[in-house]
């Protein structure tokens, strides 16, 4: 058992709570995209394009959190120090952008992932 083992759990929940915020924040444009059938329903409103990115980044996210669990659980690999490296780089840089956000949760995932490779390829850590 190594540090990494939940990572892909909180992930997986951040994913939710990005989803059912998104849900929350931008209930109108949401309806406003299945209201009008959903195909084409976004292109030049933005209120839709931010709900849609929203809540498809959110997909992606859990995508990722299932992955990461798989390859623990399933295939009891560690994940690569990479991977805690470009969640961290990527989300301290949406954290500079958007400081009142979730990014901080994953910024603290992704040095949890670095730790853990750091601490599973060499015990001394």
């Amino acid at each position: 058992m190594h540090s990494q083992k939940h990572s892909g759990w909180m992930l997986e929940w951040t994913s939710y709570i990005h989803i059912a915020i998104g849900i929350l924040v931008f209930w109108q444009p949401l309806a406003d995209i299945f209201k009008n059938g959903g195909w084409n329903a976004v292109a030049f409103h933005y209120d839709r394009a931010a709900v849609f990115w929203f809540i498809f980044f959110g997909i992606l996210m859990w995508v990722l959190g299932r992955l990461m669990r798989w390859l623990i659980a399933d295939k009891k690999l560690v994940l690569p120090k990479a991977l805690g490296w470009h969640l961290t780089i990527v989300a301290t840089a949406g954290a500079f952008c958007l400081p009142v956000s979730g990014f901080w949760l994953v910024i603290l995932q992704g040095i949890y992932l670095i730790r853990g490779a750091s601490n599973r390829t060499n015990p001394r850590t």
